[in-house]
């Protein structure tokens, strides 16, 4: 037999008092004498009452929550970005809702999913779906009921504030590093049309070359379907294919990077003594596989906390700037990159 919770009510009966002055103490009201208050605590303790957050909403008309609308959670890029959010929600007391969202916003599913947050009351919202643009009309709920929203990881939204990583940067940053190296042929594998961070690493790719007083070859730009595996075999496929000669890629992600180096492995290349690569992410797996991959580090769990902190700061009734905030990227140099062969 499943034992009954107790009851604001029961706590009440317990302390001698009414359920309005338990309510008070609950929500941290100074109108309550302190002998009053330890009773009520005490009765509190005793019989394990835990109160409603839900209740408490009402009470206060706030639920110190937070809504994430993400992509595919099981997906370590959005994880990293959860866990720092649901960090910095909990030291200020907020708990986090968390969305996950596989379709466009066109077929339902987003603009559902926002509802539902709207309909939990949430008192801020983060949206964490790159390469895919809510339009102005699928947040129209959420402004016209003053709900501060940030939008995370390269999705820029008019009139919101957004928080991502210096894709462009970090983009200028991999190819410095085989520039310092001495390689003057490099490739590049960029990330799916959709994704504004693929254009931004693309930019500081072109950046760095130009700094250097070398010509971008279109030839040496190839771009993948996603940032998968495949994609990377397949564009290092059509590199060799084109017989252009080149001694490094910058590759955009992590798994583009692995998958270039199968392709080059299987073609009898050696990373890094005929090629170097430089990846994208920092994936945990980045410093065990072979040869261990240089890459850039994106910080997606500060970025996480970044734009909870932000809407918090909202909520608190402070005006932080509206951004873009850009987190740095980092090169975390290791064993796949090398000086070109002689």
């Amino acid at each position: 037999m499943v034992a009954r919770r107790a009851t604001i009510r029961d706590v009440a009966a317990l302390a001698a008092v009414s359920h309005q002055t338990v309510s008070r103490v609950i929500n941290g009201q100074t109108s309550v004498a302190d002998d009053t208050r330890r009773r009520v605590l005490d009765a509190i303790e005793q019989l394990g009452y835990v109160p409603s957050p839900m209740a408490r909403g009402l009470i206060s008309n706030r639920t110190h929550t937070l809504g994430m609308v993400t992509a595919d959670v099981s997906d370590g890029f959005f994880a990293r970005a959860v866990a720092g959010a649901e960090l910095e929600a909990r030291r200020r007391n907020y708990y986090l809702i968390v969305g996950s969202v596989e379709e466009t916003p066109d077929d339902g599913e987003g603009t559902g999913y926002l509802r539902l947050m709207l309909e939990r009351r949430v008192e801020g919202l983060i949206l964490a779906r790159p390469g895919v643009v809510f339009e102005g009309e699928h947040l129209r709920g959420a402004a016209s009921a003053g709900i501060p929203l940030v939008s995370i990881g390269s999705l820029a939204l008019d009139g919101f504030t957004s928080v991502d990583v210096d894709n462009r940067r970090g983009g200028f940053d991999a190819t410095t590093h085989l520039l310092e190296l001495g390689h003057r042929s490099i490739a590049t594998i960029v990330g799916p049309r959709d994704w504004p961070s693929a254009d931004a690493r693309l930019s500081g790719y072109r950046d760095a070359l130009l700094e250097a007083g070398i010509a971008a070859a279109p030839e040496l730009v190839e771009r993948g379907v996603d940032w998968g595996l495949e994609s990377g075999r397949a564009a290092t496929d059509r590199l060799l294919a084109s017989g252009v000669p080149f001694t490094a890629i910058f590759a955009q992600s992590d798994l583009i990077a692995l998958g270039a180096i199968r392709r080059l492995r299987l073609e009898g290349l050696s990373v890094p003594n005929d090629v170097s690569i430089v990846g994208y992410d920092d994936v945990p797996i980045a410093a065990y596989v072979d040869p261990p991959l240089t890459t850039v580090h994106q910080p997606m769990r500060e970025v996480g906390e970044y734009a909870a902190g932000l809407i918090l700061e909202r909520i608190a009734g402070n005006e932080p700037d509206s951004g873009p905030h850009l987190l740095p990227a980092s090169l975390v140099v290791r064993q796949s990159t090398a000086p070109p062969p002689a």
